[in-house]
């Protein structure tokens, strides 16, 4: 494989909304016969990980967002990539959560 081999990651995610009006995702990593690893991708692993959506009390348009990861990549990486990579995925992951969350408001 390259030095920077593609991932694939294969969680079972729960969504549900609360009787507070709160909503939260959690996943954690599976195994599953139908769904092996595939060649030439690496197996990485999401361990329990979830975001908290938590309505601002009197203020309908606010929302706490909670939220934890722990991901092990796979394979070996060199630290220093895992550190300049890591950074960017984030920050476009709490954008496109801001987008998707424009959109449905919209």
């Amino acid at each position: 494989m390259n030095m920077i081999s593609p991932r694939e990651f294969l969680d079972v995610v729960l969504i549900q909304q609360n009787e507070d009006g709160s909503k939260m995702t959690v996943a954690t990593n599976v195994e599953h016969p139908l769904s092996p690893p595939q060649p030439n991708y690496v197996r990485g692993l999401n361990f329990p990980c979830g975001c908290f959506l938590i309505p601002v009390t009197g203020d309908p348009n606010k929302t706490h967002l909670l939220s934890f990861f722990q991901t092990d990549l796979g394979g070996s990486l060199p630290q220093k990539i895992i550190e300049s990579f890591f950074p960017r995925s984030i920050t476009a992951f709490y954008g496109n959560l801001a987008n998707a969350a424009i959109t449905l408001v919209a």
